[in-house]
C-alpha cells in the first residue's frame, strides 16, 4: 500500500473517531443521533472528506481504480 493512501486512511479515521465520540442518543418516539459539540463535528466531516479525497485521488493517480 501506498503511504499517501495510509495517511489518507489515517485522516479518515481521526475523523470517524471524533464523530463516534462527539454523538449522543437522544431517546424518544424515534431514537434520533445528536453531536454534543457543532463545530467539532463539523471539524469530523471535514477529517473524513479530506481522508477519502486524499485516498481516492491518490489511488486514481496511481491507475488502481481503473
Amino acid at each position: 500500500m501506498d503511504f499517501i493512501i495510509a495517511i489518507g486512511g489515517l485522516i479518515t479515521g481521526i475523523g470517524l473517531i471524533i464523530n463516534v465520540f462527539n454523538t449522543r442518543i437522544k431517546y424518544g418516539w424515534f431514537t434520533h443521533y445528536q453531536s454534543k459539540s457543532r463545530p467539532l463535528n463539523y471539524v469530523s466531516l471535514l477529517l473524513i472528506i479530506i481522508g477519502l479525497i486524499i485516498m481516492i485521488g491518490k489511488a486514481y493517480l496511481n491507475g488502481q481504480l481503473n
